[in-house]
């Protein structure tokens, strides 16, 4: 029973290829239009951006930095201080005349320091952007070939009026 099974099955292969054939041409075809096909990609990108606005600045930008006239009130004040305290409160009264000396000076260069001025003032930001970018993903052929006209889709780029080789493939079979 297997050998009958396997007669009829090569049989049957054998004569399927009896009533099919394949007939490779080649062809020459005009391009007649090319259209370019791409796709479209979003990606964030960041860049430094110069951002720039109107403040308003002391004149004397200096009057908030200690300095040697700070210096000089602490130590006048750490003399009051050590005038004034006795006995073991003596330091600490030193200290707290210099703290007070070089404040009362602070206080006096900002009260002096009352003009103001409009001014630009620049940062550099790190700022993201959205982008969108175009490649070419290829390009839609249409061939006129054989009294045709035909569509295809291509990696490489034509010009219209370019003449192309194409493979036909013709295949005939039995029902």
């Amino acid at each position: 029973m297997l050998k009958n099974f396997l007669l009829f099955g090569s049989i049957v292969l054998l004569t399927s290829n009896a009533y099919s054939k394949t007939n490779f041409y080649q062809v020459t075809g005009s391009i007649s239009s090319v259209e370019v096909l791409k796709t479209y990609s979003t990606q964030k990108v960041p860049r430094n951006e110069k951002r720039c606005s109107i403040q308003r600045v002391p004149v004397n930008q200096d009057a908030n930095k200690f300095g040697a006239d700070n210096f000089i009130g602490a130590l006048i004040g750490g003399a009051i201080g050590n005038q004034i305290g006795e006995g073991g409160g003596k330091s600490g009264a030193t200290a707290l005349g210099a703290l007070l000396g070089s404040e009362v000076v602070r206080n006096e260069k900002t009260t002096t320091n009352q003009n103001f001025v409009e001014k630009e003032v620049c940062r550099t930001q790190k700022v993201v952007h959205t982008e969108t970018i175009e490649q070419i993903s290829g390009y839609k052929l249409i061939i006129d070939v054989d009294g045709e006209t035909i569509s295809m889709n291509s990696n490489r780029s034509y010009n219209p009026g370019d003449l192309i080789t194409l493979t036909k493939k013709i295949s005939y079979s039995l029902n």
